[in-house]
């Protein structure tokens, strides 16, 4: 995996674009987004996210230019998170926690 774009979204969750078509040939070339935001909610398990914890939730996108276009909308304010709820790759009951 290789980072290829990071930024702070105007809440000052972190933001990236990620690379995985090295490790996963079935993914398009950086079509992944990956934020890292304050998680509002609970979840059960050891892995899941904890309300106030920093957490990372993935965004998968059929495209290298839709994941710039989401990155740069999330880092100006223009759209939120859940704007792309359709692209949400991390567990769809994660939803509620950002």
């Amino acid at each position: 995996m290789k980072i290829l774009n990071k930024g702070i979204m105007p809440d000052g969750a972190n933001i990236q674009i990620e690379e995985w078509s090295e490790n996963y040939n079935f993914k398009p070339y950086g079509s992944t987004l990956a934020i890292y935001p304050v998680s509002k909610a609970t979840h059960k398990g050891s892995y899941a996210p904890k309300e106030g914890d920093t957490y990372r939730f993935s965004f998968d996108f059929d495209s290298h230019s839709e994941a710039e276009k989401a990155f740069d909308d999330l880092i100006k304010g223009n759209k939120f998170p859940l704007d792309f709820h359709n692209n949400f790759s991390s567990k769809r009951e994660y939803l509620n926690c950002i």
